[in-house]
């Protein structure tokens, strides 16, 4: 068996590759955080002034929460691949 296909080699390659997505997942985890912090100040704000709330930004405050929900999903099916990722990594133990 060639040191490229080893069972070794194998393992370390599938294991940087989780560990890069799951960089990636953080870094892109991070920056979603940032703009939920302030589309959440952005609601409390168009809440505090009722009078302020047109058919426009009753339309825009819809989009902007379903488009947040869609990422969420997105990101719990990420977090749910590189779980599995690290799962199916799991030395098995031996007998």
């Amino acid at each position: 068996m060639s040191e490229s296909t080893s069972p070794n080699a194998d393992y370390e390659t599938k294991r940087k590759q989780l560990s890069s997505e799951c960089l990636d997942l953080c870094d892109d985890f991070s920056k979603f955080s940032d703009e939920c912090s302030f589309l959440c100040d952005a609601f409390a704000a168009v809440a505090r002034e009722p009078e302020c709330i047109t058919p426009e930004t009753s339309e825009g405050i819809w989009y902007v929460s379903y488009r947040l929900k869609i990422q969420i999903r997105g990101y719990r099916d990420k977090m749910d691949k590189i779980l599995q990722g690290l799962r199916d990594l799991k030395p098995e133990q031996p007998v």
